[in-house]
């Protein structure tokens, strides 16, 4: 993996805090900041406002209060990582970030808003950045399970994880009771956003969980095709409620998600399948779909 310091885009070049920045997936790349504390004033608002435009692109709504709510509250100050997602001509396509927490005793990782703009969406960038992350941390002690914790109410991202990493892995289960300790790194999650009261602990949905938005979060409702999942989103996962996901990741769940990867990149560039499969729409809906989870 290629690393530099060097920003492709104009408008995000001479920040006081410089990221790094990487290869992602074929033509993407991610400039990621580890201190985004160590940013200036005059830089925050530059990626204040690029964060703002990317959200109003990816959700299809007005998300400018939300974010001027948090970066008030301190967000890059207490974000552990920042990472943006620039296209093929340089500028910025899609974000993301984590909280690096001890939940339950655990080595967890709370995902924090994330997306990708319509246009990008099909070749997956969400996977690609989450993969990103998951690599940095897990990696770093590979002897134990590293718990991600998100919170959201887009059936295609928790269908996504159940997908990625195995349904088995991924709470709430329908057909499987939670765990004891699933149930503390949720309470305890819940808490550290300031949503104890209103988890339900057997559900782990967050009633109300998106009270900060005056408008829609969503301009299309979200879908994600199996309908299952969408009936259980409709019927169990109010308009402003979110389920609160807790999934358990090791090396070993790691090298899967790798060499599928690996597999899916060397289907989609055969040259039989390239003549075979029709090329998609540059635009997409903009239903929030890829979107990586709501904080």
């Amino acid at each position: 993996m290629r690393v530099s310091t060097q920003l492709p885009c104009p408008e995000l070049r001479d920040l006081s805090c410089p990221p790094t920045v990487h290869d992602l997936n074929p033509g993407y790349r991610v400039a990621r900041w580890d201190r985004p504390d160590a940013l200036c004033a005059h830089s925050r608002d530059r990626l204040h406002a690029t964060l703002r435009g990317l959200a109003e692109r990816a959700f299809g709504a007005d998300h400018s209060g939300y974010w001027r709510t948090r970066v008030q509250s301190g967000f890059f100050d207490q974000i552990t990582t920042l990472a943006l997602i620039l296209g093929p001509d340089g500028a910025p396509v899609g974000w993301g970030g984590y909280h690096r927490l001890r939940l339950a005793a655990r080595r967890s990782l709370y995902l924090d808003a994330a997306g990708v703009v319509p246009a990008h969406r099909r070749f997956g960038l969400s996977t690609a950045l989450m993969t990103h992350f998951l690599t940095r941390e897990v990696l770093a002690h590979p002897l134990s399970n590293t718990y991600v914790v998100l919170r959201t109410r887009h059936p295609a991202v928790y269908a996504g994880w159940r997908k990625g990493i195995g349904a088995h892995r991924v709470f709430p289960n329908r057909g499987r009771s939670l765990p004891g300790l699933v149930r503390r790194l949720a309470g305890e999650a819940a808490d550290w956003l300031g949503d104890g009261p209103r988890l339900h602990p057997d559900t782990l949905v967050v009633r109300d969980a998106y009270r900060m938005f005056d408008g829609d979060i969503y301009g299309v409702r979200p879908r994600c095709g199996d309908t299952g999942i969408d009936g259980y989103f409709d019927d169990a996962v109010g308009p402003r409620d979110a389920v609160l996901v807790v999934a358990r990741t090791n090396v070993h769940v790691l090298a899967r998600i790798a060499a599928a990867r690996h597999v899916r990149s060397r289907v989609r560039h055969h040259p039989e399948v390239r003549r075979a499969k029709p090329r998609a729409p540059e635009s997409a809906t903009p239903t929030g779909a890829g979107a990586s989870g709501l904080l």
